[in-house]
């Protein structure tokens, strides 16, 4: 055969080769692709997919961007053994587990250099793709980990296998704790973290993430194929409430006391501001079995229980709506002891009085004058029916819509409907706290109301929902029922709850620094078994100042064994004090350095005066300002990110407008003017004498200062 040939034969065998191996190639393509498709799609998948995870969990404020929750990120870290080369695993085995056995405990477990080594061999013989190294690292321990030997070499050499993931904290601990909720896998959320959860929650995110098969009795787990650290994460949006932080620190620890101090299965205390109904605090303690008391339940939304004495005040309300006109109206207490229908009604304390007025029955508590003023007016059949509807006029027969789950609907019997169950005694017994069932929050919400003149607020919690900067939604106040009774009737109800501290039973509470108006209780929770020892709960609700009600507070203890257990003489405490801390926060003031303004420790309102004077105050207390005038005096505005200083024009020959300096600058202005000045009072300039804008003709200026 000539060379041609054997050239063309060698060449032909070639291709020939090429075109066989082509058609494997091409047979096994169409044979995945189409054939074993669903097969290998299956296997693919159950190693390496697209997986939905969670974005990172918004965070929950208060009121001051305080933080009461937020998703701290940890990192858990493992290793795959059947990777790591043998010169690089026994080159430094020795070192590692010298390393793992000298970690910090509270992240790994505590095992002997020996130990680990025996451990770390063991598995890499087994070839374990998943051996457990430590969990719940912080980003300084993970740092420090992710460079111990052998694992520093990364996760192609040294076995690095990291998963991080977040971990719900509370930086302040028990305050508000139930309220705030719990966010954890394969439990139901509570609280806000549960009412908000798709706010916090965030949009779901794609991650191509590895399975990891174990077979050393832990299930497989998935992990990010690529770090997760290099990829943006997705975050939820954060929750601002309306909790103050310093007013929730004040209800939470003169509860916790009063618990203590009274031996008490637990308390609530809900602290709700009276024009809008924002909660600015809530605290629910329960005695654990080592006898200390944590927030496990929240008993201010949730939990019923007969009011007691509290309800007296819807009792009179409903009264001087129906025909009791005046509160000098006298009643018979028949000192203290009364029969109605088949039972006998006590007062709880012995007080000797036959008759006493109206405001005189609600100060002294009697059971025996209130229960007589409802029988009188209403233990009929058309009676009530209208008991009832004075009850519903009031709001107290529907939740108040409070934004957590789990809010408890009341119990009212309804005199048609359950009329099996209504008797000659429930007119009297309901009129003083028993036979129907409120949470703490509905009287609480009900005592706002009057506070509030008669407008009913709903409760609420949170004030706004946000994404970064940007407002995505805003809780305004909302008014449930704009007005619950006559004026008149409001009035009055007001004035009597102000005797209850002035001469009541609630005088030991009466206050040096700010004025108070409520009603104690005291409701004997286990009446109905008499051979137990009788349980009670008390409570106080209220409001203060008493001529200007900014706040409404409630605070129930129960079931109190140390001895005490008058709602004046275990709840009126807790009320008390707090009122006179929460008084003292708002009314702080800081005094400017030339006396132009008092700024409150909350964000200033509108002001004039020395615009450096303003500037030095706004820099000692880290608030954001814009000066936009440039001139010596100025004029301050709040706006909803920073104070604006515009310019203050005073005109020459004219008398200055001085309504809110302070009288230092108010004078200077007005004696620099050529007026002559006399003060009265102290503290900002409300009005003055000579009406800005007159020509000056050397006259007098009084300016009264408040």
């Amino acid at each position: 055969m000539d060379r041609k040939k054997e050239l063309l034969w060698r060449a032909y065998l070639v291709m020939f080769f090429f075109v066989v191996a082509t058609i494997v190639i091409l047979f096994r393509i169409f044979n995945i692709s189409f054939i074993e498709r669903e097969k290998w799609r299956q296997k693919g998948e159950a190693n390496v997919q697209w997986r939905t995870v969670d974005a990172d969990r918004g965070n929950i404020y208060a009121e001051e961007s305080n933080l009461l929750s937020t998703s701290l990120q940890f990192f858990e870290v493992r290793m795959d053994m059947s990777i790591i080369r043998k010169e690089d695993f026994n080159h430094g085995v020795d070192s590692l587990a010298h390393f793992l056995s000298n970690f910090d405990p509270e992240f790994i477990r505590q095992k002997s250099a020996a130990q680990w080594k025996s451990d770390l061999k063991s598995a890499r013989k087994k070839g374990n793709k998943y051996l457990f190294i430590a969990k719940g690292l912080d980003i300084d321990a993970f740092n420090k980990l992710k460079n111990a030997p052998i694992l520093r070499l990364g996760a192609i050499r040294g076995g690095l296998v990291k998963s991080r993931y977040g971990k719900r904290m509370k930086p302040f601990g028990e305050l508000a704790s139930r309220t705030i909720g719990v966010d954890r896998d394969n439990a139901d959320r509570v609280g806000l973290e549960g009412y908000f959860e798709r706010f916090l929650r965030g949009d779901l995110d794609q991650r191509l993430m590895k399975r990891l098969p174990n077979n050393y009795g832990e299930k497989d787990v998935w992990v990010p194929v690529y770090d997760p650290s290099e990829n943006d994460t997705k975050q939820g949006d954060d929750i601002y409430t309306t909790i103050n932080i310093d007013m929730q620190d004040a209800v939470h620890h003169e509860l916790m006391e009063a618990l203590k101090k009274n031996n008490a299965e637990g308390g609530v205390a809900i602290l709700m501001e009276v024009g809008t109904g924002a909660i600015k605090a809530i605290t629910n303690l329960t005695k654990s079995g080592d006898s200390t008391y944590h927030e496990m339940y929240n008993q201010a939304a949730g939990r019923l229980s007969e009011p007691g004495s509290t309800i007296k005040l819807a009792t009179m309300l409903a009264a001087l709506e129906d025909g009791v006109t005046n509160i000098d109206t006298m009643v018979d207490l028949n000192y203290g002891l009364k029969n109605f229908s088949d039972r006998t009604m006590h007062d709880s304390e012995k007080h000797g009085r036959k008759f006493a007025t109206m405001a005189e029955t609600f100060e002294l508590s009697s059971n025996v004058g209130v229960a007589t003023i409802a029988n009188d007016l209403y233990n009929s059949r058309d009676g009530r029916i209208q008991w009832i509807k004075r009850l519903k006029q009031f709001g107290l027969h529907e939740p108040t819509g409070i934004d957590i789950s789990g809010e408890a609907i009341p119990e009212i019997k309804d005199p048609v409907k359950d009329k099996d169950k209504w008797y000659g005694t429930t007119i009297p017994w309901m009129a003083h706290g028993y036979e129907m069932m409120f949470t703490p929050l509905q009287i609480l919400n009900f005592y706002n109301t009057v506070a509030n003149d008669g407008k009913m607020m709903k409760p609420y919690l949170v004030s706004e929902i946000r994404k970064g900067d940007v407002i995505k939604k805003k809780f305004d106040p909302v008014v449930l029922r704009p007005q619950i009774a006559k004026p008149e009737s409001i009035a009055k109800a007001k004035i009597m709850m102000e005797g209850v501290i002035l001469k009541g039973t609630g005088k030991s509470l009466k206050s040096e620094h700010v004025t108070m108006a409520g009603k104690t209780g005291t409701a004997k929770t286990n009446y109905a078994n008499k051979s137990e020892y009788a349980r009670y709960n008390g409570s106080f609700c209220g409001y203060f100042p008493a001529e200007n009600p900014m706040y409404s507070m409630i605070v129930v203890v129960y079931e109190p064994k140390a001895g005490a257990y008058y709602g004046g003489a275990v709840a009126g405490p807790v009320f008390k004090n707090v009122a006179e801390k929460v008084y003292a926060l708002k009314t702080k003031q800081v005094r400017s350095l030339s006396d132009t303004v008092f700024v409150s420790t909350s964000l200033p309102g509108t002001g004039q005066g020395f615009g450096k004077d303003f500037n030095k105050i706004f820099d000692y207390l880290a608030l954001k300002y814009k000066d936009k005038s440039g001139e010596d005096w100025v004029k301050v505005n709040p706006s909803e990110t920073a104070m604006q200083m515009a310019e203050r024009k005073i005109k020459k020959s004219l008398v200055p407008d001085v309504t809110g300096m302070g009288a230092r600058d108010a004078v200077f202005l007005l004696e620099n003017a050529g007026l002559k000045v006399k003060v009265e009072g102290a503290g900002k300039v409300m009005r003055q004498s000579v009406t800005p804008g007159a020509r000056i003709n050397g006259q007098n200026v009084l300016i009264y200062l408040n």
